[in-house]
């Protein structure tokens, strides 16, 4: 099962953090590709730079919003006492023990993102996600369903801050290079929530037709990755279900998109290692 996780995140207007809710996608395992929309950038680019603290405050586009981290091991209280484990899907859900959760070694949850490079506002991150352990008999996807890191479109922080949903259809789609030292190869989704998804399973990048996004860069050759929002489906897993979830009502609307997110997702048979970066995120025309 797929579900949205409301955690806390941490931004910045100008010099103060500010602490907001970001919301988080879910998985199903498996593995696969897609032909992708990959190329180089041309035509008019909108760049979504980020603050040393991770926030984006862009005028033109106007996207508002802070870089995140998040996780099935991360609660709604991630401060800089910690991400907060005990009100997390992974522990006060599952009931599963720490141990079993996925683990974020970087960046950490609820603190502010700083790039990795200004100039490109360079976004890393590394970790485990978890294995799927099973919960009543089953395999339990809901509870244990990976890490990531993330981007919101509308959410200015604050005290009691809430993703909202921006209206980006007035771009053609996004791009941004991807790059790992560790590559989780079929376990990598860049999903989109959105107001309309399917209770909260989020579309993804090639989503109509694969398990995973093909993200394909290493740090040695990294990836320019650059798609329309007709290229956002899903998600693929639901239609594989018995029976299958008709997704025709559910289609992806870039007019209530709530932010982007790089989700590493679980599997039943091993934990997957990660540690990637995305770099010079723009929305294009």
């Amino acid at each position: 099962m797929n579900k949205l996780t409301t955690l806390l995140i941490t931004g910045l207007a100008g010099a103060l953090a500010l602490t907001g809710a970001a919301c988080s996608s879910s998985n199903q395992s498996g593995t696969g590709g897609m032909t992708g929309t990959d190329g180089g950038g041309s035509g008019n680019t909108y760049p979504l730079a980020s603050t040393s603290t991770g926030f984006v405050s862009d005028p033109v586009t106007g996207v508002i919003g802070a870089w995140f981290a998040y996780g099935d091991s991360v609660g709604s209280g991630a401060n800089t006492s910690g991400p907060d484990t005990a009100d997390s899907d992974c522990v006060k859900k599952g009931m599963f023990p720490v141990t079993d959760c996925s683990v974020i070694n970087h960046p950490t949850p609820g603190m502010p993102f700083p790039p990795t490079d200004a100039a490109t506002s360079k976004m890393c991150t590394d970790g485990v996600a978890a294995q799927v352990m099973n919960m009543a008999g089953n395999p339990d996807y809901s509870d244990l369903w990976g890490a990531g890191i993330g981007l919101d479109f509308n959410n200015p922080g604050g005290d009691a801050g809430v993703a909202g949903y921006a209206d980006l259809s007035a771009y053609t789609g996004i791009e941004f290079d991807f790059s790992a030292d560790i590559l989780p190869t079929g376990a990598l989704r860049v999903n989109f929530p959105f107001m309309g998804e399917h209770g909260t399973d989020s579309p993804y990048w090639g989503g109509a037709t694969a398990m995973a996004s093909n993200l394909t860069g290493t740090t040695a050759s990294p990836q320019h990755v650059k798609f329309t929002w007709a290229d956002i489906g899903g998600p693929f897993y639901l239609t594989q279900q018995t029976p299958p979830v008709d997704l025709s009502p559910y289609k992806f609307n870039p007019a209530a998109v709530q932010a982007i997110q790089f989700q590493v997702f679980t599997n039943t048979k091993a934990t997957t290692p990660y540690s990637f970066c995305v770099a010079n995120l723009a929305l294009y025309k």
